[in-house]
C-alpha cells in the first residue's frame, strides 16, 4: 500500500499537482447476525482503493476509485484545475514520528476463520438464553473489523497503520406477566481479551430485572446513567461541540467558550487516539499525522477542540492527530479527511457505583437510552428515551422503570455533574465511529417529560 501511495504522488506531480497527498485503505468487515434465538447469517464486506488530492494554486481536487490508475490521477488534478482558490487551503501535514501504539493490532483476530466468529456468536447467544427460563428471544450480532491503511503527501509524509477489533451486542427479551428486555456490549481489539459470555449474561440479566416495571411521573429526577448510557449520549450530543469544523461552522454550542468553565469541576474529558487497546487508537490519523491525548475538559473548564490539518491552520493551531476519514465499512480512501473524536474518554472518580446511588433520595438509574440525537444543536437541546433504568429510592434500587423520554439541555446537566465513578467501560455507540471510555456519572435534577409502557 505504501508503494501505491508513493507511485501516485508522483504521477499526481508529473500531471501538473504542485502539491498531492494520497490514502488507501483496505478493510474487512465480517458480521455473524443473531435473530429469533440462532445465528442465522454470516456475511463478509471488503473494501479497498485509494484517494487522491491534488493542489494547484491552492484550488483543492479529489478523486477516489478501487485501483490507481493515470485516469484516477488526471481527475483529480482536472478537477483542482477546475475549481475556484481556496484561501484558507493550508497545504499538508509536515511528517512527523509517530510512536507504535500497544494492543491495538491481533494476528490473531486477523486470521480467524469463519467458523470460529460463529463459535464466538454462539457463545453469547447461548449465555443468554441459558440465563434464566424466562428468556424467551435474543437477537443481535458479532462484527470483527481489519483494517490497513497508508497515506503520503508532496511534503515527506509517509505511513502505514493496521488496527483490528471485534465487539458484540445481544438484545434479550424476558417474559412473565409483562415482557421486557435487556442489553449487552462488549468490544475488544484482541481475540484473548474478547468476552462473548458477557455480553449474553449482561443482557439477560437486565432483562430479568427488567420484569415487573412501573411508570414514572413526569418531574426532576436525580438521575445515574450507567456507562453505556453515557457513551451513548456523548457520542451523539457532546462529540460534535468538540470538533473544530462544528466551531467553524458554528453549529458547536461550544463556539464562544474556550477557556470557560462548560461542566462541573468533576467532569474532564480527553480524546485519546493513541490510547492503549482503544477500540478506535491509531498510530497515525489519515493524514499521517502521529495520535496523541488531547484534553477538551479539564475541571470542568473547556481547554480544547479536536483538529485536523486544515482546520488546525485556521484557528492557528497544531493538529491534534485527528483527522480522519471515517466511513460506513472504517477508514475511507472514498473521502476527505476531517477533524473527529478517537476514543473520548471520560476520566474516572472516586465513588464505586453503589456510592453514586447512596446519596440518591429520589431518581433513576438508566442502563440503556436510544434514539438519542441533538433537537437544537447550537444550543444543546436533545431528546433520547430510555430502554433500560430503574428506581432509585433512598439510595436503594428498586423496581424497573417503564420506558421514559428526556428532553434536556447538554450544557446544562454537564453543570450538574456532582460525582463521576471509578470504573470506566470502553463501548462503540450503536452506528459510532469513535470510541466513549466512560465510567457512570450522576446528574442532579434532570427533566423527565414523560413516560410510558415499552412498546
Amino acid at each position: 500500500m505504501l508503494s501505491e501511495t508513493q507511485r501516485a504522488i508522483k504521477l499526481a506531480i508529473d500531471q501538473g499537482a504542485q502539491e498531492a497527498e494520497t490514502f488507501a485503505s483496505n478493510n474487512t468487515i465480517t458480521t455473524i447476525r443473531i435473530a429469533s434465538g440462532s445465528v442465522v447469517e454470516t456475511k463478509q464486506v471488503r473494501e479497498s482503493g485509494i484517494g487522491i488530492c491534488a493542489a494547484i494554486n491552492k484550488r483543492v481536487g479529489f478523486s477516489s476509485g478501487n485501483e490507481l490508475t493515470d485516469g484516477l490521477v488526471k481527475r483529480a488534478v482536472t478537477i483542482a484545475h477546475a475549481k475556484p482558490p481556496n484561501p484558507l487551503f493550508n497545504g499538508f501535514p509536515e511528517p512527523k514520528k509517530a510512536k507504535k501504539v500497544p494492543g491495538i493490532y491481533d494476528k490473531n483476530l486477523e486470521n480467524l476463520p469463519d467458523h470460529k466468529i460463529v463459535e464466538l456468536a454462539e457463545n453469547a447467544l447461548q449465555t443468554a438464553l441459558d440465563f434464566d427460563k424466562r428468556v424467551v428471544e435474543a437477537s443481535g450480532a458479532i462484527n470483527l473489523i481489519i483494517e490497513r491503511c497508508a497515506v503520503a503527501n508532496t511534503n515527506g509524509v509517509l505511513a502505514s497503520d493496521r488496527t483490528t477489533k471485534i465487539f458484540g451486542h445481544i438484545t434479550v427479551e424476558a417474559q412473565s406477566l409483562e415482557r421486557s428486555e435487556g442489553q449487552g456490549w462488549f468490544g475488544s481489539t484482541t481475540l484473548k481479551n474478547f468476552n462473548p459470555d458477557f455480553i449474553g449474561s449482561q443482557a439477560a440479566e437486565l432483562a430479568i430485572k427488567s420484569l415487573g416495571s412501573r411508570t414514572a411521573e413526569p418531574s426532576l429526577y436525580d438521575v445515574v446513567l450507567e456507562p453505556t448510557a453515557v457513551a451513548e449520549l456523548f457520542y451523539h450530543v457532546l462529540s460534535y461541540a468538540l470538533n473544530s469544523s462544528s466551531v467553524y461552522d458554528r453549529i458547536s454550542y461550544f463556539r464562544n467558550s474556550l477557556g470557560k468553565m462548560v461542566a462541573s469541576k468533576e467532569i474532564n474529558i480527553y480524546d485519546w487516539g493513541n490510547m492503549p487497546s482503544g477500540l478506535f487508537s491509531k498510530t497515525i490519523d489519515d493524514e499521517g499525522s502521529p495520535t496523541q491525548k488531547t484534553p477538551l475538559i479539564l475541571d470542568g473548564r473547556l481547554v480544547n477542540f479536536v483538529y485536523d490539518w486544515y482546520y488546525g491552520g485556521l484557528a492557528k493551531r497544531k493538529t491534534t492527530g485527528n483527522g480522519l476519514r471515517p466511513g460506513d465499512f472504517g477508514r475511507s480512501h472514498l473521502l476527505q479527511p476531517t477533524p473527529y473524536i478517537t476514543n473520548l474518554v471520560v476520566e474516572p472518580g472516586d465513588l464505586e457505583n453503589e456510592e453514586l446511588i447512596d446519596d440518591v433520595d429520589r431518581g433513576i438509574l438508566l442502563s440503556r437510552i436510544w434514539y438519542t440525537y441533538p433537537i437544537t444543536p447550537q444550543l444543546g437541546d436533545f431528546s433520547t428515551t430510555s430502554r433500560c433504568g430503574f428506581f432509585i429510592s433512598n439510595g436503594e434500587i428498586q423496581d424497573a422503570v417503564r420506558q421514559v423520554r428526556i428532553h434536556e439541555n447538554l450544557p446544562r446537566l454537564l453543570k450538574l455533574a456532582d460525582e463521576v465513578g471509578k470504573k470506566q467501560e470502553q463501548i462503540i455507540p450503536w452506528g459510532a465511529s469513535a470510541s466513549i471510555c466512560t465510567p457512570s456519572i450522576r446528574f442532579r435534577k434532570v427533566r423527565i417529560t414523560s413516560g410510558g409502557k415499552l412498546e
